[in-house]
């Protein structure tokens, strides 16, 4: 018995040496071994009194090998295997058509052309024109890549074509297929993930890809996006044409409704007065005074000649005297005409300016009019420069060999992700053990 107690310090004093010849460090390590096993027989004791005590819940290390050994295979090896089994020998082929397209309007192309009708040959102007036709991407693009990935478009491919046989098909396996009970909002989110949208920055090239089990589906699918990508952008640049023309053609239509207005207004007084211009009426009238005033003057002169070598009961002085009275009475009636206060005729100053009147507003009813034309002409070719076109300088084509599954990349990644997905909670889970005992 002593033997062997006295035994017990030599073994750890061997086994310390031969710790110390084998490691590099051999100082550093001694003495952290040294350490450890000074504190192992406390430890164990803890653990002992714990045990006693009820204070340790949770086995011990020994306990802990096979439930992480468990894990590891529950949660890594058999998944991953199961992974490896389905990406080899089940997933179904998958088909993908790919089309490039761009989103220009008639304002951008035009500037360009300008730009580089100004820059000629030059490196300078090259380089602006290129940094003009950089600069043209607009949200348009973003626009139809939305629309490509939104429910409106699975809507309007419903119309012509069954997307739900196309995603069931019978090439189709089991996980990738669409589901025969879904609805609507799943249909949606499938067809999100069976389509890839991106738009380039700086080139505004849209490139659409869509996935599908049979080349055929995949093509067609592809075309019909893009026809409806199409017509959406010809509806936003007739409804943008529209908008910008509405407001010109409102004016128009309010200008030529004053100028039938004032027409109107003028042609009633006219039918009203018996005058076709009074404007006339009047220097015709005014002529024809003068004319009188120039006969009275003549005959006046004429009779105080007479008077002077004839008695007053002479003939030819009567035919005068009769003559200028006569004038003097047509005198009087056309001044009486013109300018009179008759309360039974008008004279030809009032329907001068009530004539004058009527003939402004009309000249400035069909001056409004002009300049409304005009507006909607400079409207008509600013809505011109504002259509989009999509360009299609890429249209799909028929796939030959299929993109999707990638197999031997998913069976490599599949069991790594499971791996550190399992380490991370088996050192959260080991952490929390420790912290608890």
């Amino acid at each position: 018995m002593d033997g062997d107690i006295g035994q017990q310090p030599r073994a750890r004093r061997r086994q310390e040496r031969l710790v110390t010849d084998v490691t590099p460090a051999s100082g550093i390590v001694a003495r952290a071994y040294r350490s450890m096993r000074s504190l192992m027989p406390l430890r164990q004791r803890q653990l002992e009194i714990d045990a006693e005590s009820g204070l340790a819940p949770f086995p011990t290390t020994r306990g802990r090998f096979p439930l992480v050994l468990v894990s590891f295979i529950a949660c890594v090896v058999l998944p991953a295997l199961a992974a490896q089994i389905y990406f080899i020998f089940i997933a179904s082929d998958q088909y993908v058509a790919e089309a490039h397209a761009v989103v220009r309007s008639a304002e951008q192309e035009s500037a360009v052309q300008s730009a580089m009708a100004k820059s000629g040959s030059s490196g300078a102007g090259a380089n602006s024109t290129s940094a003009l036709s950089m600069s043209t991407l607009g949200p348009n693009a973003y626009v139809v890549t939305n629309y490509i990935r939104s429910r409106a478009v699975v809507d309007d491919l419903a119309k012509t074509m069954d997307l739900r046989a196309i995603f069931r098909r019978p090439e189709a396996d089991f996980w990738a297929r669409l589901k025969s009970d879904a609805k609507v909002e799943d249909l949606v989110d499938y067809w999100k993930d069976m389509v890839t949208t991106y738009v380039d920055g700086p080139s505004g090239i849209v490139t659409v890809k869509i996935r599908a089990f049979r080349p055929d589906d995949a093509l067609a699918l592809t075309r019909a996006v893009l026809q409806l990508s199409e017509q959406l952008v010809n509806e936003m640049s007739d409804r943008a044409r529209q908008d910008a023309m509405r407001f010109a053609e409102r004016e128009v239509e309010r200008a030529d409704g004053r100028v039938r207005t004032a027409l109107t207004d003028l042609r009633r007084y006219r039918d009203d007065e018996g005058l076709i211009d009074p404007i006339k009426t009047a220097d015709e009238t005014g002529k024809l005074l003068l004319q009188l005033l120039a006969e009275k003057i003549r005959l006046e002169s004429d009779l105080f000649v007479a008077s002077r070598s004839l008695t007053r009961n002479a003939p030819s002085i009567q035919n005068m005297t009769a003559r200028l009275e006569i004038t003097d009475v047509q005198i009087a009636q056309l001044k009486e005409k013109m300018t009179g206060q008759s309360s039974e005729i008008r004279n030809i100053a009032a329907k001068l300016s009530k004539f004058e009147e009527l003939e402004v507003q009309r000249q400035f009813s069909e001056r409004l009019f002009t300049m409304a034309q005009d507006g909607l002409e400079r409207a008509r070719m600013s809505a011109e420069r504002q259509a989009v076109y999509l360009t299609v300088f890429v249209p799909p084509s028929l796939p030959e060999d299929s993109l999707y599954p990638r197999r031997v990349a998913f069976s490599i990644l599949a069991p790594l992700a499971l791996f550190v997905v399992w380490s991370i909670v088996a050192l959260i889970w080991a952490s929390v053990e420790d912290h608890r005992v």
